[in-house]
């Protein structure tokens, strides 16, 4: 069990080839019953949740080229969704700030929309650990028909809407190999003193969108 570095797009040098590189490659099925690497995998992911304030991390995100994320389990009103996409947005490797829904979470595994209602659209803010320093208002659905395995391997199907509809859309991206701004971008905004500039961006989408 480790908490593992959040692989990332770009630093204050510039694009990291190599990590764009691995985050578009789409991850593979997972098979059960689990073996001891899945668990490994699992309990990374538990761990770097827990340690970094996000909605969801995927296992591409950490290393792993596995179809597994977690993510929130059940929405509370309490949850501040614009703070916590802020704080993910802003999220550096080493800070001392940590989950406030440590406790709050799902094991995503093998994760599948089996159906949109195509017209539910949501029109929200997204930032994104792999990507910091920027967020992005994006359009997606909205009401979604899902299905994953637990660890046991049981089938698990919800409709999700609003924020958690979000968070699974963003996150059954990354395991398959695409990254936000591959999606249908409204506007998106620099965070304050970031080292992100607005060529920076450019010269990072001919390396994503192809």
């Amino acid at each position: 069990m480790a908490i593992k570095k959040i692989i990332k797009v770009w630093n204050q040098d510039g694009l990291i080839s190599d990590n764009i590189s691995f985050l578009k490659k789409s991850t593979k099925d997972v098979f059960f019953p689990l073996t001891d690497g899945s668990f490994n995998i699992i309990n990374d992911l538990l761990d770097t949740f827990k340690d970094t304030p996000c909605a969801g991390i995927a296992a591409n995100q950490i290393g792993y080229d596995k179809k597994i994320f977690i993510g929130l389990k059940d929405y509370h009103e309490s949850i501040d969704e614009e703070e916590l996409e802020e704080k993910e947005s802003q999220h550096q490797s080493g800070s001392s700030e940590t989950n406030d829904y440590a406790d709050n979470y799902e094991f995503y595994i093998n994760p599948k929309i089996e159906l949109v209602d195509k017209k539910s659209i949501q029109e929200e803010i997204e930032g994104c650990l792999s990507i910091p320093m920027i967020s992005l208002r994006i359009k997606r659905f909205d009401k979604i028909k899902v299905r994953y395995q637990n660890q046991d391997g049981a089938v698990i199907k919800k409709t999700l809407r609003g924020f958690m509809s979000k968070l699974f859309q963003h996150e059954l991206d990354h395991l398959n190999g695409i990254l936000m701004l591959e999606n249908n971008v409204i506007e998106g905004f620099i965070d304050k003193d970031s080292f992100v500039t607005p060529e920076l961006y450019e010269e990072l989408q001919p390396k994503v969108l192809r």
